[in-house]
């Protein structure tokens, strides 16, 4: 007999980004008091609209739980110029802000888990690896898909100095977007959603993408440091992030505390692919297992 699904309830809030202008857009969703807490960090130029399927299942798969999403600046229905950041240090002070959030919603027993993709990956992981920020509050796992520890290059060796250069006079120069839905995804249907979405420019700024790059530069050598159980979610087709990269990158964490699953023939956004939901599938395993070796 199916289990009997309880109602859920959302909320909508806005808070204010740390850029001192801009309002970060935030939807909270709940059922009773939460035994778990998901957090889920979106990708680059999408919101957190696209990830609509994977928060439903984690609401039917759940009973006492909590999911929170939020738009970054410059994206979905945050405020700020789109695909602009005047510094990656917003992001990650928005994501604390984000957490305080989240924590305000727990119990003494909420267990909390982090949901990153692509770029929500870097920021996830500036935030926790970054001495300078840090994360105050009780995270049990973390489940990154196809994290952005090093993008694609469209100039190859050239962009780099490119980039900083034009930043220093035309920061907010809009850059044409090289890929489009079908390069992130095998099913025709969310490629064609990413193509049509009204609220997903066509365009990153230059001081978007620069501030891309230097932080995974940052980030690329410290996971040695990075003390948090893990399940890294790779995709071998991907065109956006480099996908030997992050498998360096998740090998170079205590293998007790990470686990890396490689999908071959899977583009960019796993969590929008044609089998998405054994991918979903796979990470209620992980999460199970996290709880009962981690009560």
């Amino acid at each position: 007999m199916a289990r009997a699904v309880i109602p859920f309830q959302t909320e909508d809030h806005t808070l204010q980004s740390c850029d001192g202008e801009s309002s970060v857009f935030l939807r909270h969703y709940s059922r009773g008091k939460p035994r778990l807490h998901f957090l889920l960090v979106h990708g680059a130029i999408e919101h957190s609209g696209r990830h609509t399927e994977l928060i439903s299942y984690l609401l039917r798969n759940y009973n006492e739980v909590a999911v929170t999403v939020y738009d970054n600046v410059g994206h979905g229905k945050s405020g700020g110029p789109r695909s602009y950041v005047p510094s990656f240090k917003v992001f990650i002070d928005d994501m604390l802000k984000v957490g305080e959030f989240v924590q305000s919603k727990n119990n003494e027993r909420t267990k909390n888990f982090i949901l990153s993709h692509s770029l929500g990956g870097l920021i996830t992981l500036t935030r926790l690896l970054d001495t300078a920020f840090g994360w105050p509050f009780p995270v049990q796992g973390i489940i990154f898909s196809s994290p952005c520890i090093k993008p694609h290059m469209a100039l190859g060796n050239y962009s780099e100095p490119i980039l900083h250069r034009l930043d220093k006079l035309l920061p907010k120069l809009h850059l044409p977007m090289i890929y489009k839905g079908i390069d992130l995804t095998r099913d025709p249907e969310r490629a064609n959603a990413f193509d049509t979405d009204n609220l997903i420019p066509k365009y990153i700024t230059v001081r978007f993408a620069r501030e891309i790059i230097d932080t995974s530069h940052k980030v690329r050598g410290l996971s040695y440091y990075f003390r948090v159980p893990s399940l890294f979610l790779i995709a071998g087709d991907d065109k956006i992030v480099d996908a030997e990269s992050t498998f360096l990158f998740a090998h170079g964490i205590d293998k007790r505390l990470t686990e890396v699953i490689q999908y071959p023939e899977h583009r960019h956004e796993l969590w929008n692919e044609l089998d998405r939901q054994d991918i979903f599938d796979t990470m209620k395993k992980w999460i199970e297992r996290q709880l009962k070796e981690n009560p």
